[in-house]
């Protein structure tokens, strides 16, 4: 405090100095003020008064505007608590010295702090206490995770899993964490012991969903095996071609030959001693590959189709049969492509009312590429021109070839069932009439029978253009179900 008066002595005595000194100099005071409690702190420290080290020290980081002070605070108030930890302990108060090593927050206290969870893990199983022993070790883990201690902690955790509990997944997870951290310490060298006990089940059950079939969930279980020193490589690397190998059977038997051949391959790589089996297997797809392609060239996907047939030159170079396809695939399009034309031309001549000469062009179209749509427009040609020939003859034979013949079957049984009941004379019969409809290329076909006491008008339209026929009466429309 006399250096404070001094200091404002010297300030009311400057009457000239200048007020933006002023700032300057209560910083200068207050950093001279948070020294001193620093000094005082250390000094308390020093003589072994931790307590009331902590005390000044925890005032000063709360009021302190040093930065670099501050953090000297902090650091000094860390070590008091770190040596009240350790006096603790050395006076058997476990439970204090855990809670001055905490407030301590630093790697030293770490230190003190994961060998009194060991200790105590050590004395708890000892004691046959296993759940406290592995609530000691969980403490290391969660509160230290950097700690030393962390690999035997693993491993003692390993021993208490499998030697007392016999939990193989936990034995394993603890493992894998050991390895991943710590690869190849003594602790990992050590846990391997415990892991061999069991490590055959899980190839076991690997092998098990290959054979069932569940190829993903085996390479997932395979695959990660294969990261650890507790199983042969060798004998992974064989399974994991095995599934590939199945994996790629289901895709032949599905038709993916693409798909097969790059899963063969992959087999291969994990264990090239089947390559021999594989290649021999591979030269058999070739005929596959030559079979999905024509399937995809009929269903007129052609880069799917050529993509097949030069699969197959990876496996033998100019095969035969693939070269013989592409010939086929690349005239196809071709013919594909002059019908294109051909049916363009042929749709100018319809337009034009040729029907003669555009049903000449769609039948090359259709020699060519006999698309449905060819044939139908051919079929409309072949009906035009016999409409325009004789509309009336094509009209009466479009009625007589209906459905082999049904209509005209019914209305005779029809009438035969009439001359049951009545005399011929009593009856009148129109016979078939092909009579002109209204619309373009529309004919009606009427057949009238009347009875003294009933009357049966059957009457249908006739579309020349493309043969269908249509009731256009209900006694005419229940006829032809």
């Amino acid at each position: 405090m006399r250096l404070i008066d001094q200091l404002r002595e010297q300030i009311s005595s400057l009457s000239s100095v200048k007020l933006w000194l002023f700032p300057i100099l209560c910083i200068l005071l207050l950093s001279a003020c948070e020294i001193n409690r620093l000094n005082r702190a250390e000094d308390l420290h020093n003589r072994k008064n931790y307590a009331g080290a902590i005390q000044e020290l925890d005032t000063l980081i709360e009021i302190g505007q040093n930065g670099a002070i501050v953090t000297r605070a902090e650091l000094v108030r860390s070590n008091s608590y770190l040596e009240l930890g350790k006096l603790a302990q050395q006076r058997q108060n476990t439970n204090l010295a855990i809670r001055f090593l905490k407030l301590a927050n630093s790697s030293a206290a770490d230190l003190e702090l994961g060998e009194i969870y060991m200790s105590l893990s050590q004395q708890a199983y000892r004691e046959n206490n296993k759940t406290l022993a592995m609530k000691y070790l969980e403490d290391i883990q969660r509160e230290i995770p950097k700690s030393v201690l962390i690999p035997e902690v693993l491993l003692r955790r390993i021993s208490i899993f499998m030697d007392e509990y016999q939990d193989r997944n936990s034995t394993w997870e603890s493992y894998k964490l050991l390895h991943d951290n710590y690869p190849n310490s003594s602790f990992e060298i050590q846990a391997r012991s415990y892991v061999n006990r069991f490590i055959d089940t899980k190839v076991d059950y690997a092998r098990i969903l290959k054979d069932q079939g569940y190829f993903t969930d085996a390479l997932k279980e395979l695959f990660e095996l294969s990261r650890y020193p507790v199983v042969e490589g060798e004998e992974i690397n064989h399974l994991i071609a095995e599934v590939y190998q199945a994996q790629a059977e289901e895709y032949i038997d599905a038709q993916d030959y693409i798909e097969a051949d790059r899963l063969f391959r992959i087999a291969i790589q994990y264990d090239p001693a089947k390559k021999a089996e594989i290649d021999t297997r591979l030269e058999g797809i070739t005929a596959l590959y030559i079979q999905k392609g024509d399937s995809l060239m009929a269903d007129r996907e052609f880069d799917q189709a050529l993509v097949h047939y030069n699969k197959t030159f990876e496996i033998i170079a100019d095969y035969a049969p693939a070269l013989a396809a592409i010939d086929r695939l690349r005239q196809k399009q071709m013919d594909i492509a002059r019908a294109q034309e051909i049916a363009a031309e042929a749709e100018r001549l319809e337009a034009s009312q040729k029907h003669g000469d555009a049903l000449k062009l769609y039948n090359q179209a259709i020699g060519l590429d006999p698309l449905p749509e060819y044939r139908s427009r051919a079929a409309v040609m072949q009906n035009l021109i016999e409409a325009e020939r004789n509309p009336a003859a094509f009209a009466e034979r479009i009625i007589n070839e209906y459905r082999s013949g049904l209509l005209v079957r019914r209305v005779a049984a029809k009438r035969a069932e009439v001359l049951q009941t009545y005399k011929a004379n009593e009856i009148r019969d129109s016979g078939w009439k092909m009579l002109l409809s209204t619309g373009q290329y529309k004919y009606e076909a009427r057949y009238d029978l009347l009875t003294p006491t009933d009357t049966y008008l059957y009457v249908w339209q006739i579309n020349l253009r493309d043969r269908s026929v249509i009731p256009l009466n209900r006694l005419s429309e229940e006829l032809m179900k």
